[in-house]
């Protein structure tokens, strides 16, 4: 609070002073002589004042002394330091008789409301020594509170999160304008200028207007910290508000599981090839990207055996019912070459001609396809076709039955080559019903319109079972937390967790090779409705 105090002044006020003209009363004794003090205005109301317009206003105060004495002022002085008005320095301190003398008053308020306070002008007038200036002001001024100024979340378990509404409310008597909001960047807060409610900033709030902020806070370690929100206006007494939020992490648990990752997974690999007359200007690429799937799988070292079916009584045409990688690639492929072409038939019905070629009579001891079919081996079912699948049942049940031969169904896989789906291209349809098989199975749907898929199918169907990249955790992980280590390396990129499953999946270029032993270390969630 700004004052300006004039000293008291030790004066001794004259008791007798100065005769008159003729220095005698009426009965001829000495004229007695004081002086007289009057303050013009006898109050000063400074009305309503704009802070932003008109951060103070100054007025003048006279002093006169009517007396006969001289006037000895002895202090000019605010009753309360504390109120917003400061007091000028006096023209001077002995005024004359009839004489006067000025001093200024100035209102700098800084709070938004109605002010008032006292000057005491003390003087050596015997019969007034001091007289009360009575003081009042009206400040018109925005003014921001930002509620609660601070807050503690304390330390909810890791994961958990927790919510603090900020309410930033104008208390003041004119336009707060709010400008721009700030936040300190803290690990675990989080901070929401409810956008879809407030609007883009600035926003404008009428005296007595509010609206609200909040604060979000998910510790990820066990380590406090801090937060700060600045809130920045056209407040004049305090044009940044700024509120602090502090909080830390509770562990409620951790956990790491082991996996092994083995040896040259197996997986038994069996086409499905539409011959249909509409295939016909589709096989040549076909043909290509078949040799190069073969080269491919052949370098990843995966125990395979690979088949092709063409027809609906299930056995396996050629010399051979299966092929895997002790045979050179071009004896592979001259191989699957025939098991396509020999007795081909329009196949449209890649379920049907599936579910015919793994009945147990042909993959059983005696049958036609004796020898391709392992009870512990992955099973990777490819078709490719330029249709919609036209099996009679639905590809539910197809999936079902293919899965019911599996104890884990993660070990069977459908994948699809066919038009883009759902419009197809160059005159290919999508291949409606494989599509969906390959979504429920977690298999691939590549583009038959593409002169390069047969690289990438290897690599899918190479990976044999699902179980080699993805990694069911034993608990339910908080998944900031996750940190994975591949052979005592830790691995930050190339994986995600999906909570639906509660496993975690390496993406196809970095799924750890066969013996890597893969380490998932993980903060468990807690209870969040902790007291």
């Amino acid at each position: 609070m700004r004052l300006l105090l004039v000293l008291m002044l030790g004066v001794t006020a004259c008791k007798g002073g100065d005769a008159d003209d003729t220095g005698l009363d009426d009965t001829g004794a000495p004229a007695p002589t004081w002086p007289d003090i009057r303050v013009e205005p006898t109050e000063v109301d400074f009305g309503p004042l704009r802070v932003l317009d008109t951060p103070e206003d100054t007025r003048v105060v006279t002093v006169y002394n009517d007396g006969t004495a001289p006037l000895h002022l002895q202090g000019i002085y605010l009753e309360d330091p504390a109120v917003p008005f400061e007091v000028g320095a006096v023209g001077s301190v002995l005024v004359p008789p009839g004489a006067s003398t000025t001093f200024t008053v100035t209102f700098a308020p800084d709070a938004a409301w109605r002010h008032s306070g006292n000057i005491l002008i003390a003087s050596d007038d015997p019969f007034e020594a001091v007289v009360e200036l009575p003081l009042f002001g009206l400040a018109r001024a925005p003014a921001l509170a930002v509620t609660p100024p601070e807050h503690d979340f304390g330390a909810p378990y890791l994961g958990c999160t927790l919510d603090q509404p900020l309410t930033l409310a104008n208390t003041g008597n004119d336009l707060l304008v709010i400008e721009s909001l700030e936040t300190t960047e803290a690990e675990g807060f989080t901070f929401d200028d409810r956008a879809d409610d407030n609007g883009p900033l600035p926003w404008n709030l009428a005296p007595g207007d509010e609206l609200e902020v909040s604060v979000g806070f998910a510790p990820l370690t066990e380590y406090s910290d801090l937060h700060t929100v600045a809130v920045t206006s056209n407040d004049p007494f305090s044009p940044t508000a700024t509120a602090i939020q502090t909080g830390a992490g509770l562990i409620f648990g951790e956990n790491t599981d082991v996996f092994e990752q083995p040896f040259s997974p197996a997986v038994d690999i069996l086409f499905a090839v539409d011959l249909s007359a509409s295939m016909g200007d589709d096989l040549a690429n076909v043909e290509a990207n078949l040799q190069t799937f073969i080269s491919a799988i052949a370098a990843t070292g995966v125990d395979y055996h690979l088949a092709a079916i063409n027809n609906y009584d299930g056995c396996i045409s050629g010399e051979l019912n299966n092929v895997d990688n002790t045979l050179p690639a071009a004896d592979q492929w001259a191989q699957l070459y025939d098991m396509i072409y020999t007795s081909g038939t329009q196949g449209e019905r890649a379920f049907m001609m599936w579910e015919a070629t793994l009945t147990a009579n042909n993959v059983g001891s005696g049958g036609c396809n004796e020898g391709f079919y392992r009870q512990d081996a992955a099973l990777a079912l490819v078709a490719i076709t330029d249709e919609r699948e036209q099996s009679v049942n639905t590809y539910s049940y197809y999936v079902s039955l293919f899965q019911s031969m599996k104890s884990d169904p993660n070990d069977v896989t459908i994948h699809a080559v066919g038009g883009d789906y759902p419009q197809g291209c160059n005159r290919n349809d999508p291949a409606t019903g494989l599509y969906e098989a390959t979504i429920a199975t977690g298999g691939q749907y590549l583009s038959l319109c593409s002169t390069s898929f047969g690289a990438p199918l290897a690599g899918l169907v190479g990976t044999g079972s699902g179980d080699l990249d993805s990694f069911e955790l034993s608990d339910i992980p908080i998944p900031e937390t996750i940190v994975v280590v591949v052979d005592n390396i830790q691995v930050n990129t190339g994986w995600s967790y999906a909570a639906f499953d509660n496993a975690l999946t390496f993406e196809e270029d970095h799924i750890p090779e066969g013996g890597s032993v893969v380490e998932i270390s993980y903060a468990l969630l807690g209870d969040c409705e902790q007291e």
